[in-house]
């Protein structure tokens, strides 16, 4: 009869009620009922924390779609600001044939390639990785190789994969879900999304002053805001590319960087291959000073599958 006993005088301290054992203090029950209130508060912080970002992520699911045509809306205004009013009022003012023929071509060049990367970027999968084997198709497969699992979607998860909570599945070196496009932005339409900000960037607001047309005004505003966002977002990315990182892993280096320089260690990103890889490994083996990655409809794609990626303690010896 020790051990029931021994349970119900345990139960009896919890409740503030006893005598301690010998050696031991007996905590007051009002800090029993302190400690006990804390712990309902954190339990019911948690469940609205995680309420919130489940209603958020519905938000962004239902959002998406709106703001794919808020996008092709204001893209659309702009051209058609430009090509029914800027180019032919710079014909009425005597622009020379050539300049204005440049003017046009250089607009049409810059749009076909906004609307190009836009589409890719949304209409093509991030990059979902593959059905997680089963007992007989693991021990297939090479033993080496430490196979995850995502305990959400229950799919492989091959390094650099992170789960969408918006989305509802693992997707290959994501970096993050863009309610702009509706999608997530990972291994497969990376380079699509930085290239669509690039040739944003480069419709710059038009030479003209506020009083000519509401509509260029409206355009010169859209594109200067349009303009501004893109110079830090753009610059942001820029840097992404040139480091090998994700957003995520942006941040998850950060943490690493701070651990290890409290350890009096330098903590290097496993994945920075150099700039000239970097920059390889998201547009694809193109040189950068050729400027094909910039139309990749005719570059050559990245190398891989997502499932895994060169670090540098496998690159060779120069």
């Amino acid at each position: 009869f020790d051990v029931p006993f021994q349970h119900l005088h345990q139960q009896c301290m919890k409740m503030g009620f006893g005598h301690p054992p010998p050696g031991q203090t007996q905590p007051a029950p009002g800090c029993i009922w302190v400690r006990r209130r804390v712990r309902q508060l954190l339990r019911c912080f948690t469940r609205c924390c995680s309420l919130c970002l489940d209603c958020m992520d519905i938000l962004l699911r239902v959002l998406g779609p709106l703001m794919v045509l808020l996008a092709v809306f204001l893209i659309g205004f702009v051209a058609y600001t430009f090509f029914t009013i800027i180019v032919p009022q710079l014909a009425d003012e005597g622009t020379s044939s050539p300049m204005l023929l440049g003017q046009l071509a250089l607009g049409c060049f810059i749009l076909v390639n906004i609307m190009y990367n836009y589409a890719m970027a949304v209409c093509l999968r991030a990059g979902e990785p593959p059905p997680f084997p089963g007992e007989g198709d693991a021990e297939a497969g090479d033993g080496s190789l430490s196979l995850r699992q995502c305990q959400k979607c229950l799919r492989s998860k091959p390094p650099r994969a992170h789960h969408c909570s918006v989305c509802k599945q693992c997707v290959m070196k994501m970096d993050h879900h863009c309610p702009w496009i509706n999608n997530c932005v990972g291994f497969n339409n990376y380079r699509y999304f930085c290239l669509f900000m690039l040739y944003l960037a480069l419709k710059r607001p038009p030479n003209f002053r506020f009083a000519d047309a509401q509509c260029i005004s409206l355009s010169w505003l859209i594109s200067l805001c349009i303009f501004l966002a893109l110079c830090l977002l753009g610059g942001f990315h820029a840097y992404l590319v040139v480091t090998n990182q994700t957003t995520i892993e942006f941040h998850i280096n950060m943490g690493n960087r701070h651990a290890a320089k409290r350890k009096g260690e330098v903590y290097r990103n496993p994945y920075d291959l150099g700039h000239s890889r970097n920059f390889q490994e998201v547009f694809g083996p193109n040189r950068f000073l050729h400027f094909l990655w910039m139309m990749p409809y005719l570059a050559k794609r990245p190398t891989g599958s997502g499932a895994s990626f060169p670090t540098v303690s496998e690159l060779e010896p120069v």
